[in-house]
């Protein structure tokens, strides 16, 4: 029976009111079966086999001129469907009425991305809306930098496939066309288009001088025009199967797709981000070629050094789930072909030079004679993997840190020890520290090292390159402060009481445990933070856009390596506690800069980049909010006093000779309060808890009626004020072994001093005169690993009390640092 025929005589009634409102459909659809019994056709093949045909289950559309069903696929025959000609015409019929439908009534916008399942299954997608890419964006400065921050692909390589395909001698694959879709949405986000050149509003971008203005709100349209290319990219890599069928440029499509996703579902970016991890582990590792050829270790090498260093950078400092570890580096470095240079357990390239990237003349400052010496069929090649292991060794090294981070930190395990015991692993964080301070050196002799036909444009990009990881070095120290000040503030009152109060170690007991409390930590890395803020605020004011409005810096073209950094930096100067003058370089002994200019400078960088997914706008306003309220707090009260104040004795410990200038309150008690005066209100340290009985930071293991040793071996005592002194006695430590009693835990300033420094105990019973005859601090030659800094020979800031602050003048510290651990005359003691 025909569908006209089964209706009822109440729907027939209005019948024609329902013909009116169904114009243009006054009759059937193209798409509606005449009967309810709907007939296919199946495939020649399986016509004269006479078995059943799954052919019109196929999406039509999607199969390619030449459909076969799994039959015809099974057995290898040449599928014929017989009646293609008239589905077609039918298709193209129902194709002109949805289009009709579409430009009268339109299509409904859906911003989830639900609406690209249902369009893949009706079998109909529209044409691509994102521009073609343009050969001349491969010669914009944007792309130039680009590479150099994210290595996923070769600024030679691709290039030229692209070129070959503008010209008509090869196509393009899938993948590589999401490649060049990437490529423009990336563009779109930094207000370029496909030649990657700024739009025509860009011209309001610039001032009436031409110099370059910050473009301010012009960042939430791009970032708009961003997203919807990226919802038109994930319908085509569903459409493709690019999750499904691993393939080295559908790893390179996913790598150039996950920095774009920021602001998706969690759960989704999570989805793809491990399962792009998953498929670098299996074309890498997994299914390594036995080839020594130098191109294909390069390929291979550029996406696994990449994936493994941004899942360590990333997840190290988030925290989360590796899918990559370390044995999965040191396995891969044993698949590639050898190249004169010894990977060693470390499996870790030599250092560094941006150079590599994209300029063939040199290979860096380090090991240019493997370069010079490359020989075989194949120099060239064998010249651009030198390269690539230059450009990809710091990376390497500080993801490895990170992941030490996440080990000791950021990670789940070491969360819940934290959060639970209030203890801290004092041997990584040491590790930690150590091997930060040893990439910020690494890096500043690469950025004095000579190169090979050196020029102002190369210059220009190693000091680039060098200053953006540097600036990041910034961040896992700000990113350690601000872990160790969550741990404080969400510890338990049990937690407290058993980090600030430690039990004196048994008698069967031979050694101490190895942790640290959070608070004492938080103080070191306070330290770090501020000792480094000057050098950094430098760093930013250096690239900073002035003059020179076309030169590609690393904030206007950051791809969210600075960002971080840059706002730790204009966070901690504008809650800074005091007017400070850095000390200024050799070459500019009149140039200072004020805790103004620094805040002045971290926002104008902030507001010079240009990404849209850098959060510029929120991370200006916070940090002119604590500007502000700094402001408003020092004209109310001219000495405020911290938080916590009333409950720390007063002291007054002074130096007078140090060059950098800070107006602090005359209380030095409220001192590690102001350390962090650049965070949000710290709690108060343990010491200050008067039910518990304790004086300061006094040692928990062999105390007299005072508080302190009862006994000091005379090769420990370390006070100027009294032989039964806070000496330390470093015997037997499980963590630092076979120290001198006058180093301290944690610190070494003969190599290190010039961003590393001590802070005074609180409350020590010294005579006030030995403040003011400290002598000035003489760096002394020592053997000892970096952070082995002594209380007594360490370069550091002030005493939080005094007037003055220096980052490189140092002073004597005449009291134990009260961030060591304490041990008694057997060399067992206690960490508090």
């Amino acid at each position: 029976m025909s569908p006209r025929g089964s209706s009822s005589g109440a729907t027939s009634s209005t019948q024609p009111t329902n013909r009116a409102s169904n114009t243009p459909y006054s009759r059937r659809s193209a798409s509606q079966a005449k009967s309810s019994r709907q007939q296919f056709s199946a495939c020649g093949a399986c016509r004269m086999r006479r078995v059943r045909c799954d052919l019109k289950d196929l999406p039509i559309g999607f199969v390619g001129p030449h459909p076969a069903c799994s039959n015809c696929k099974e057995r290898g025959i040449k599928g014929v469907d017989e009646f293609a000609d008239v589905k077609a015409v039918k298709l193209l019929r129902r194709g002109r009425r949805l289009q009709q439908v579409e430009a009268i009534y339109g299509k409904v916008t859906d911003h989830d991305g639900n609406s690209s399942s249902s369009s893949l299954a009706g079998g109909s997608k529209s044409p691509p809306t994102i521009p073609s890419l343009h050969m001349d964006f491969f010669a914009s400065p944007f792309w130039r930098w680009f590479t150099i921050q994210r290595p996923i692909l070769d600024c030679d390589e691709f290039p030229a496939r692209f070129a070959s395909h503008s010209k008509g001698s090869q196509r393009l694959s899938n993948e590589e066309g999401l490649i060049a879709m990437l490529l423009v949405a990336w563009a779109a986000s930094y207000g370029l288009n496909e030649r990657g050149l700024p739009e025509e509003c860009e011209e309001a971008l610039r001032t009436d001088n031409g110099k370059y203005a910050p473009p301010g709100t012009s960042r939430v349209p791009w970032k708009t025009q961003s997203g919807a290319y990226l919802r038109e990219i994930l319908e085509f890599v569903d459409l493709y199967g690019v999750l499904r069928r691993p393939s080295l440029d559908g790893v390179r499509v996913l790598l150039l797709l996950l920095p774009l996703m920021e602001e998706a579902q969690p759960l989704e970016r999570l989805a793809i981000y491990e399962a792009t991890l998953s498929q670098v582990q299996a074309l890498c590792l997994l299914s390594a070629s036995s080839s020594t050829s130098f191109d294909d270790a390069s390929v291979r090498a550029r996406l696994f050094w990449y994936a493994y260093t941004h899942e360590g950078i990333i997840t190290g400092i988030r925290g989360g789930r590796f899918v990559l570890d370390k044995e999965d580096l040191d396995s891969f470095s044993r698949t590639l072909p050898p190249a004169n240079f010894d990977m060693g357990r470390s499996s870790l390239p030599s250092p560094p030079s941006p150079s590599s990237v994209d300029l063939p003349t040199g290979v860096g400052p380090y090991h240019t004679s493997n370069a010079d010496d490359c020989g075989g069929p194949h120099p060239s090649s064998h010249r651009s993997y030198i390269q690539l292991m230059h450009a990809t060794s710091a990376p390497l090294k500080l993801s490895n840190v990170c992941r030490r981070i996440h080990a000791v930190l950021t990670g789940i395990k070491a969360t819940r020890r934290a959060e639970d015991h209030g203890l801290i692993d004092a041997a990584g964080m040491r590790e930690i520290w150590r091997d930060l301070d040893r990439c910020w050196q690494e890096l500043a002799t690469m950025n004095r090292a000579p190169f090979e036909n050196d020029s102002i444009v190369h210059r220009i990009e190693i000091s680039q390159y060098v200053s953006a990881w540097q600036i990041f070095i910034f961040e896992c120290h700000n990113v350690i402060r601000e872990a160790l000040k969550h741990f404080i503030a969400t510890a338990t009152s049990q937690s407290l009481y058993a980090a600030s109060s430690p039990p004196r170690p048994s008698s069967h007991s031979s050694c101490s445990s190895p942790y640290l409390s959070p608070q004492t930590l938080h103080v070191t890395a306070v330290q770090k933070c501020l000792s480094l803020l000057p050098r950094v605020v430098r760093i930013i004011r250096l690239h900073t856009p002035k003059e020179r409005s076309d030169v590609p810096g690393i904030f206007r073209w950051d791809a969210g390596l600075v960002r971080d950094g840059c706002f730790f930096a204009g966070y901690l100067a504008a809650g800074f506690n005091g007017e400070y003058h850095d000390i200024p370089s050799e070459d500019d002994q009149d140039d200072l800069i004020t805790v103004d200019d620094s805040v002045s400078i971290c926002l104008t960088a902030l507001s010079t980049m240009r990404w849209g997914f850098s959060k510029s706008e929120e991370r200006e306003e916070t940090i002119r909010m604590v500007w502000e309220n700094r402001k408003l707090r020092h004209q109310g009260h001219p000495h405020h006093l911290p938080l916590h104040e009333a409950t720390y004795p007063p002291t007054n410990l002074s130096m007078t000779n140090s060059p950098l200038h800070i107006n602090l309150p005359p209380s030095s008690h409220g001192n590690l309060a102001m350390l962090a005066s650049g965070d949000r209100p710290m709690l108060p340290p343990l010491n200050i808890y008067a039910s518990q009985g304790r004086v300061d930071s006094r040692p928990s293991t062999g105390c007299s009626s005072d508080g302190w040793p009862s006994y000091t071996p005379p090769s420990t005592a370390n006070s100027m004020a009294t032989s039964a002194g806070t000496g330390l006695s470093r015997r037997s430590s499980p963590v630092f072994p076979s120290m001198a009693a006058s180093e301290d835990i944690f610190f070494h300033g003969s190599d290190m001093d010039q961003f590393t420094y001590n802070v005074p105990l609180p409350g020590v019973r010294e005579p006030s005169a030995a403040t003011s005859t400290m002598p000035s601090y003489v760096p002394r030659q020592s053997n000892l690993e970096p952070h082995s800094l002594s209380p007594d020979a360490g370069p550091t800031y002030a005493s939080l009390g005094s007037n003055t602050f220096s980052a490189s003048s140092s002073t004597i510290m005449t009291h134990t640092d009260y961030n060591a651990c304490q041990f008694s005359e057997n060399g067992n003691g206690a960490y508090h």
